[in-house]
């Protein structure tokens, strides 16, 4: 049979699996040049001079689809991920300590720590996908990273984001 070529044909991976095997490191910052850092077992954003930069933390991402933008984010090598719960009346962010790559068996639980990202202008946003309408935010003070459904000031919705 010359002049035909032999078709391969190879298992396709499930979609919303590609990708899982492979953490991105970003850096990530607020307009205001607030970096995200730990301090007393939370993920605060502030101000970090030249001296405390190493405590810089590195944001983790995993993407989950790549038509809708929509990853998993998570700190110190992806051991601890952000994940958005709702233990009153409006969601709250918190870490979990669970390894970003175990997220993929994690079935409709894993949706709490999903996040779509959207780019509104040289900035990007982080809306929950649990809890649409709620994004990453961080406040004019040094505080914890949260959640909130205003964009305006004095919230900050607005993030660089950069592969490091």
């Amino acid at each position: 049979m010359q002049g035909k070529r032999p078709v391969y044909s190879y298992p396709c991976p499930n979609p919303r699996l590609v990708g899982l095997q492979h953490h991105l490191l970003f850096r990530i910052w607020d307009v205001s040049q607030k970096t995200f850092y730990l301090r007393n077992n939370q993920l605060v954003a502030g101000y970090l001079q030249a001296s405390n930069m190493a405590l810089e933390e590195k944001i983790d991402v995993v993407p989950i689809s790549p038509f809708n933008n929509t990853m998993f984010m998570g700190i110190q090598g992806g051991s601890r991920c952000l994940a958005c719960v709702k233990p009153g009346n409006q969601p709250v962010l918190q870490l979990e300590e669970i390894n970003i790559a175990d997220l993929a068996r994690a079935g409709d639980q894993a949706k709490r720590f999903a996040f779509i990202k959207s780019h509104p202008g040289p900035t990007f946003r982080f809306e929950s996908a649990a809890y649409p309408g709620w994004f990453l935010c961080t406040s004019q003070e040094d505080q914890p990273v949260g959640l909130t459904n205003h964009t305006q000031d004095p919230i900050t919705t607005d993030f660089y984001f950069e592969k490091d």
